[in-house]
């Protein structure tokens, strides 16, 4: 019972952003102390995302564009049909904006990004000037897109919680999330079922993918879903995609207005 009672005291005070600062954290990358996480992270790493140059998210590499391609193809498969061409979709931590022309090439016309580094918002204006790729952070007010999806490719874990996440996204999303992340304590520190059922949505959708895109549990998802590297190091071998539909649309407007 006591080692029940102080589960749920820890789940309680490491998913809740009412502090905005994580408190607790559970990789070393995050915490100062152990297991008490580091105030100074998220400053550090939004100075970090700002100047960084390498345009490693434009996936320059052959290899590395064909894995990109079949996440997008994968990740797209869950919306096609919800959302319509001409709704508007904002990819979260756009970078150059490597995900939005995919969507485009599909033929969705209202598209819009969010991301602090510099470089790759000059890159995607030079190349991509189609798409609305704007320099800045998702959480605070003035960078706000309403959308009718919200997109995170990888890139939910890195707002930080002195920008409210939850808050952001039930101001922005009319009606879908579309998650893709690797789960694990090491890089997910917020429970993303309870802060966006607090904000009204609901996964209607997850999966769990094999490196080959098949679905966990269906014929030909072989394999361990784990690798240990050379360096002591473990490799996920698994993705999971998540799709949240707003219970009620009506909501959002009340959200955006708040």
């Amino acid at each position: 019972m006591l080692l029940n009672s102080i589960r749920r005291i820890v789940r309680s005070i490491k998913n809740r952003e009412f502090f905005k600062y994580q408190v607790i954290a559970s990789d070393e990358l995050s915490y100062s102390l152990p297991f008490l996480g580091n105030p100074l992270r998220a400053h550090n790493e939004k100075t970090q995302w700002r100047d960084e140059t390498d345009l490693f998210y434009e996936y320059l590499d052959d290899d590395r564009r064909a894995e990109a391609l079949r996440r997008f193809a994968f990740m797209h498969g869950m919306i096609e049909g919800r959302v319509g061409k001409d709704e508007a979709i904002l990819d979260v931590g756009c970078n150059t904006g490597f995900f939005l022309e995919q969507f485009h090439r599909k033929g969705y016309t209202d598209l819009h990004g969010v991301d602090p580094m510099k470089a790759a918002v000059r890159y995607a204006h030079e190349h991509r000037p189609y798409l609305d790729v704007r320099e800045g952070f998702f959480g605070p007010r003035q960078f706000d897109v309403p959308c009718n999806l919200l997109v995170f490719f990888g890139s939910i874990t890195r707002v930080p919680y002195s920008d409210r996440l939850f808050d952001a996204i039930d101001r922005c999303a009319r009606k879908y999330v579309l998650v893709w992340i690797q789960e694990s304590l090491d890089d997910f520190h917020r429970d993303v079922h309870v802060g966006l059922a607090k904000k009204g949505f609901i996964c209607i959708e997850k999966r769990t993918v094999s490196p080959d895109y098949v679905p966990i549990g269906h014929a030909g998802a072989t394999g361990p879903m784990v690798r240990f590297t050379g360096d002591g190091k473990v490799e996920r071998l698994f993705h999971s995609h998540f799709l949240f539909r707003r219970v009620d649309p009506d909501a959002w407007s009340t959200a955006a207005a708040r």
